[in-house]
């Protein structure tokens, strides 16, 4: 079930460390309302920045493991860069960032259609599109290129220096998605089956973030499933009516 605070999986942004096993990492994407009504209007892409965190065992296992991560999971299209390795606790803490796009699309037929029309190649995306059974929301969703992800996720557990740390490629994920509403109206997006904030359960919720404003979009459990399945999913949709 969704929920107003919850993670979105990591197999989006957090590929960049998928060979890091029994670490955690973390994903934060900024999305703003004004993009999702351009891109939706325009069809011209605007670029995303997720900021990623990994767990790693001590600075220098940071450095080489991310080092070798960017190096097999960066593309000249989405390209990853290690910001950063600091002590964290009885380990350290690597940061990483990852520019790809949010754009527009009709969808398709199927999902290898899908994949294909969002993707062009590239590894992760965001993308606007039709709600497809309800007039009036405007669905922005993310799209995995699994079989490139997959490929590179072999060859890093391959490596020396992730052998020699038993990396295994098991790996937790949290991914948050931040909305923030940089427009002079009340921006509504329309979620299904969510706890919406401290209220009960409900089939159907509304999240609506005032002007100025923002909050937390994410992935359960078994939306993060479809999505390492399918290759894409469908985390929100605003109303435009």
């Amino acid at each position: 079930m969704i929920t107003r605070r919850m993670f979105l999986s990591g197999l989006a942004v957090g590929a960049a460390a998928l060979a890091l096993a029994g670490c955690q990492i973390d994903t934060r994407t900024p999305i703003r309302v004004s993009e999702i009504l351009s891109v939706a209007q325009s069809g011209a892409p605007v670029p995303v920045m997720a900021a990623i965190t990994g767990q790693f065992v001590n600075a220098e296992w940071c450095k080489d493991e991310g080092t070798m991560t960017v190096e097999t999971v960066s593309t000249p299209d989405v390209p990853l860069q290690l910001t950063g390795c600091a002590p964290a606790g009885k380990g350290a803490a690597g940061t990483f960032q990852l520019a790809t796009n949010l754009i527009r699309t009709d969808g398709g037929q199927s999902n290898d259609v899908i994949l294909t029309n969002v993707l062009e190649g590239d590894t992760a995306r965001f993308a606007v599109f039709p709600h497809g059974k309800h007039d009036g929301l405007l669905s922005v969703g993310l799209f995995l290129n699994l079989p490139q992800l997959q490929a590179a996720q072999q060859k890093l557990i391959a490596m020396p220096v992730f052998k020699r740390g038993g990396d295994d490629a098991t790996i937790n994920f949290s991914f948050t998605i931040d909305i923030l509403n940089d427009t002079d109206k009340p921006a509504k997006f329309y979620l299904t089956d969510v706890d919406a904030g401290g209220d009960l359960p409900a089939d159907e919720a509304i999240l609506t973030i005032p002007p100025a404003g923002q909050d937390t979009v994410t992935l359960d459990a078994q939306t993060q499933a479809t999505l390492g399945t399918r290759g894409w999913v469908n985390f929100m949709s605003m109303m435009t009516k």
